[in-house]
């Protein structure tokens, strides 16, 4: 009887030795209490996205990031605003983001030189190269940005366009881009409209929205209204 008894109480000893574990109905318990977790969960950062860890061991998605518009900081330190909004065509969802008011600067594209070749006795189709200057005043590398740009006779006389790819561009770095000649008689009296399809940060992050163009160029250029804009306000 005493073996038994004795036998009873070191398997009892030894299972308890063993780990726990939860089942469905039971809680993970914390490693220590220490680490006590809230019952509305404790945040963690994943690769890209933020999730709440719940006491009974499962996850969800941060509904933080299910707003319309959230400040958030940036890996550079820099504040910048996330929005999330909804493809009325798709319907899909569409997440865009600006540099908050006050915080960096943007990506300036100036037309800062305007080559007229003098080839009018060989052809009259491309006499003028432009030279677009772009000037990275961000505090973020630049990848890649592409630059769209139709020239346009003021008068209305004629019109033609070219695009550049320019990058990378460290922050407070410039530079000439030689766009293609343009099939105008001349640089004089032209007016640009510069689209930009594609701009990407070394990061990763879209910057179409943060590129601006100024008037005081050699011509002076500004940035295309976006396609809904633009459609809006011939409809007006």
């Amino acid at each position: 009887m005493i073996f038994f008894r004795t036998l009873l109480v070191a398997m009892a000893l030894l299972l308890s030795a063993l780990p726990h574990t939860a089942d469905a109905q039971t809680p993970a318990p914390p490693i220590d209490d220490d680490e006590a977790i809230p019952p509305s969960g404790l945040g963690a950062t994943t690769v890209g996205q933020r999730v709440i860890l719940l006491p009974d061991g499962t996850w969800k998605i941060d509904q933080f990031y299910s707003a319309d518009e959230v400040t958030a900081m940036s890996d550079h330190g820099r504040v910048i605003t996330l929005s999330r909004t909804t493809d009325p065509a798709t319907k899909h969802p569409v997440l865009r983001w600006k540099y908050a008011r006050g915080h960096g600067g943007p990506l300036q594209i100036v037309v800062s030189r305007a080559i007229t070749t003098d080839r009018s006795k060989h052809s009259t189709d491309d006499n003028c190269i432009p030279v677009l200057t772009i000037r990275n005043l961000t505090n973020l590398g630049l990848f890649r940005i592409i630059a769209e740009v139709e020239f346009t006779v003021k008068d209305g006389s004629g019109q033609s366009a070219t695009s550049v790819m320019a990058g990378p561009l460290d922050d407070g770095e410039e530079g000439d881009y030689l766009a293609s000649p343009l099939f105008l008689e001349t640089c004089k009296n032209l007016e640009a409209t510069v689209n930009i399809p594609y701009c990407t940060f070394e990061n990763g992050l879209d910057c179409r929205d943060v590129v601006t163009a100024t008037q005081f160029g050699t011509i002076p250029a500004k940035i295309a209204a976006p396609k809904e804009k633009a459609a809006q306000t011939k409809q007006n």
